[in-house]
């Protein structure tokens, strides 16, 4: 019997990355922590596995200085100690002193990981941000992060050093960009590990569309040659037809011939992955928002792959035989949810849904998210990838089953 690793997913939102972990076969999620209701419930909601009372719905930084965090984390090791923690505190406006870290409050939530880890004491941990922090300062705020994981005792990153990954190139059918630091407690670094996890598919390029595809599944080894970069259409063109302001936040899948369906989709419907085995198999969060006739026309005029509207830069239209532009967030209040993607088929033009949204950032259909719309949408687009996580699990997973 495989040894299931134990991990803790700080500011965890809605559980992109503990999905990916658990997708690997060999993680539990033994805790979780985030200061937002709504992805809280979400988590709780499609991780029946992990009791309610270990997904803590607080402010971890006012908890570390009330002492409430060593209660969570007692909780969190109370069947064995934690394996690795995983998290992306915001780092957007971190500053530096010199070579090292200001004392200045835009850095605490950096900080506030920090002192999780070093409470925790995992073997390994991930953190994940935005591309932008290895250059600012001249790669000096990198070089003053890599030393304060050091100064805690997750050395050896020289050897696997932060990298930007492409998630096209792990399965995800979406042009995305992320940043991933990966550290060793340095009683315990594998020289073996190996990083980055290997591509399995092309990234995106439009002279590769239309070479081959060969028949592995997205849980398989890449072969000689990487797959094809997954697209848009290979994502969600299995989803219900519906017309602005149609849909159902439960809705059963069309009726199709199940041998048309491509890899990705067939991943997307996939119910053993659940962790809840009385969930029934429905597409859920496919809602489509209630566009104004105005922009009904502008989705109209433009074409796959250009800007709907002039005055959002961002607000472009899906080209069905590409991978998606990167999914966004709309922020905690809302937002506008019909400025962001836009479906490809000229018989329903529309704003996407939450559904469609989470399938091009690759969670299963059963993946269920929570609260008002916007805040769906928000989730969906505040989440690492659950399969690029998946890849970074099982490169972890391998050094930890080589422990001696």
């Amino acid at each position: 019997m495989k040894k299931l690793y134990k991990v803790v997913d700080l500011f965890c939102g809605a559980g992109g990355l503990s999905l990916g972990f658990h997708l690997s076969g060999q993680f539990r999620i033994a805790g979780a922590i985030d200061n937002w209701r709504p992805a809280c419930d979400t988590f709780v909601h499609n991780h029946p596995e992990t009791p309610d009372y270990s997904i803590i719905c607080s402010d971890i930084q006012q908890d570390q200085k009330s002492g409430k965090f060593d209660e969570y984390c007692k909780i969190w090791s109370s069947n064995g100690d934690i394996d690795v923690v995983v998290g992306g505190p915001p780092c957007q406006g971190m500053s530096l002193a010199g070579k090292r870290l200001a004392d200045d409050p835009r850095n605490r939530l950096f900080e506030t990981f920090v002192a999780a880890v070093q409470r925790l004491q995992p073997k390994v941990i991930v953190m994940e941000n935005v591309p932008g922090l290895l250059s600012i300062g001249g790669g000096q705020l990198n070089a003053a992060i890599i030393q304060r994981f050091a100064d805690v005792g997750y050395n050896h990153i020289s050897e696997h050093p932060p990298l930007i990954l492409k998630a096209e190139t792990y399965g995800v059918p979406q042009i995305r960009r992320r940043l991933f630091y990966v550290a060793f407690r340095e009683d315990y670094y594998h020289a073996d590990f190996a990083w980055p996890p290997p591509a399995t598919h092309r990234e995106w390029r439009p002279a590769v569309v239309g070479l081959e595809t060969n028949t592995l599944t997205l849980f398989d080894e890449p072969l000689d040659n990487l797959r094809p970069t997954v697209t848009v259409a290979d994502a969600i063109s299995d989803l219900p037809v519906i017309p602005a302001g149609g849909g159902e936040e439960e809705m059963e899948y069309p009726r199709v011939n199940l041998t048309t369906l491509t890899e990705f989709q067939r991943y997307s419907r996939d119910q053993s992955l659940c962790f809840d085995a009385q969930r029934e198999a429905f597409v859920y969060n496919h809602v489509a928002p209630n566009n104004s006739p105005s922009l009904i026309e502008m989705i109209e005029r433009a074409k796959p792959g250009e800007s709907v509207d002039p005055n959002y830069s961002d607000s472009k239209k899906w080209a069905p035989d590409r991978p998606g532009y990167t999914v966004k967030a709309l922020g905690a209040g809302g937002g506008s949810t019909n400025r962001r993607a836009f479906h490809y088929n000229p018989k329903t033009p529309r704003g996407s849904t939450v559904r469609e949204n989470a399938r091009i950032q690759s969670f299963p259909d059963w993946y269920k998210f929570l609260g008002p719309k916007t805040h769906q949408m928000t989730q969906v687009g505040n989440a690492v990838p659950p399969l690029l996580a998946y890849r970074i699990a099982l490169q972890i997973q391998r050094a930890l089953n080589n422990d001696g």
